[in-house]
């Protein structure tokens, strides 16, 4: 039987990971909390042969080390990596057998991101939700706002630079958007009325993608 784990967080809620990757008689599937320094050893030795890294620990624990990801990638286990810190090592070990899914993965990989600081949020400790906005969806989102018109060039430029100014847990809208009305001395009321609705996750697109993309390959090993 093959056995799945995948190392999952903030980027989407359990309950509807488990909508997409399920344990089946073919395979079984374990959701575990975000990765950190040790946790493939231990995979390795409970028998897993497909890991899926979306969340990872950095801040309070010590990440996962690209050194652990390519011994284990020695014994032929497949891991694939998405959303977060999966798309940060996928980008780094990718040439070494790791499979990165999704725009976060080839986006660092092309360079067009360079910082873990785009992915970093905090979030509740026991649930996982998340409490602040990593930076890659507020960038997206402005994008989003800027081509419906929501906001301008300079408006544009002067948020980012007011998120990207804030220490990552601290990155709220609701600050974000105070913060830049009074660089710019006016009202962004649109702005904040836009974002309730149409805030671009794409931490959760490609957890997803990673998700469905195991769930295909289980199928034909």
């Amino acid at each position: 039987m093959i056995k799945i784990i995948i190392y999952l967080g903030p980027s989407l809620p359990l309950k509807e990971a488990k909508k997409i990757l399920y344990s089946n008689t073919n395979r079984e599937v374990i959701y575990a909390p975000p990765i950190k320094r040790d946790d493939i050893p231990n995979a390795i030795n409970e028998g897993f042969n497909i890991l899926g890294i979306i969340d990872g620990l950095f801040f309070r624990e010590s990440a996962v080390s690209p050194r652990e990801i390519m011994e284990a990638l020695k014994t032929k286990v497949k891991i694939y990596g998405a959303s977060s810190m999966g798309a940060l090592r996928a980008s780094e070990l990718d040439r070494y057998g790791m499979i990165g899914i999704g725009k976060i993965y080839h986006w660092y990989r092309d360079g067009t991101l360079n910082s873990d600081d785009e992915v970093a949020l905090s979030f509740e400790s026991e649930a996982y939700t998340p409490i602040s906005e990593p930076l890659i969806n507020i960038r997206e989102t402005i994008k989003k706002a800027f081509e419906n018109n929501i906001l301008n060039k300079e408006e544009s430029e002067v948020v980012f630079k007011s998120a990207k100014n804030l220490y990552f847990p601290e990155r709220r809208w609701e600050k974000i958007i105070q913060n830049s009305e009074n660089i710019l001395n006016k009202s962004l009321s649109n702005l904040a009325e836009f974002v309730k609705n149409n805030k671009v996750d794409v931490k959760k697109e490609d957890a997803i993608l990673l998700l469905k993309r195991i769930d295909e390959d289980s199928k034909w090993l």
